[in-house]
């Protein structure tokens, strides 16, 4: 005799499974990743590390939010908190920028370029390219070697408008292929720059020349003009440029 059983009922509790829609809980993560970015780009400006306190204030995030993210951070290496209990950006961050600055192959070819600025001037040469449509960021420099030399500005963010890079990456020079600038971001600084130019001729950096004001003359400003120019035609032309070298 065939055995046989009775069909198995589904208890009416059990409810069928639906599909998640998209929903403020989706969002969550996002938002957490997106914190994160903030807290890293608030390490990465221009700052001696910073302690939670001040991550809390600048990021306006709950210190108990900011412990948390930090906490993750750490421990995955993006940043690091030194005896003195302020967080500085960590290795696996750093990595992340090194490799960013050797996909730029202006990066590269810019040096021997800027240690002759550095050299025939005597002030310090930089390497400057667009962060985003309105500001620029220093991705290398040659520093002067004189005691008294314009400040380390390695990494720093500086706006498009009003500065002699933003004017250069913008393409705002005279006739001779250079813009200078007296006194914008720094008091007493004066900059000189000039743009460097890709295969398509388009803008694609800046060169500059920045040291103290009551070191660079007038006629001092004229002749690092036409240094910084001409440097930054020979690097055009080395990258492809069709932009005839003077």
């Amino acid at each position: 005799m065939a055995n046989t059983q009775a069909p198995v009922k589904l208890s009416s509790s059990r409810r069928p499974l639906r599909r998640a829609t998209p929903g403020a809980a989706d969002k969550l993560p996002v938002r957490a990743v997106q914190r994160a970015f903030d807290l890293l780009a608030l390490l990465g400006a221009e700052r001696p590390g910073a302690t939670l306190s001040e991550l809390a204030r600048d990021s306006t995030l709950p210190v108990s939010t900011v412990a948390r993210l930090l906490a993750t951070l750490e421990q995955s290496g993006f940043v690091r908190r030194d005896p003195d209990n302020r967080y500085r950006p960590g290795t696996r961050l750093v990595q992340i920028g090194l490799a960013s600055l050797r996909s730029f192959s202006i990066y590269d070819l810019s040096e021997p370029h800027l240690r002759r600025l550095s050299e025939t001037s005597g002030e310090t040469a930089n390497l400057a390219v667009r962060a985003d449509a309105h500001n620029a960021i220093y991705l290398r420099q040659v520093l002067s070697p004189r005691t008294i030399h314009h400040a380390a500005w390695l990494g720093r963010i500086l706006p498009i408008r009003k500065t002699a890079a933003g004017a250069a990456l913008a393409g705002e020079v005279n006739a001779e292929g250079y813009v200078a600038r007296r006194d914008t971001l720094d008091q007493g600084v004066t900059a000189i720059a000039a743009p460097v130019h890709g295969p398509g001729d388009q803008v694609i950096a800046a060169f500059s020349i920045t040291g103290p004001s009551f070191r660079i003359g007038e006629r001092d400003l004229a002749r690092f003009g036409l240094l910084v120019a001409k440097e930054a035609r020979l690097a055009s032309a080395e990258i492809g440029a069709r932009q005839l070298v003077k």
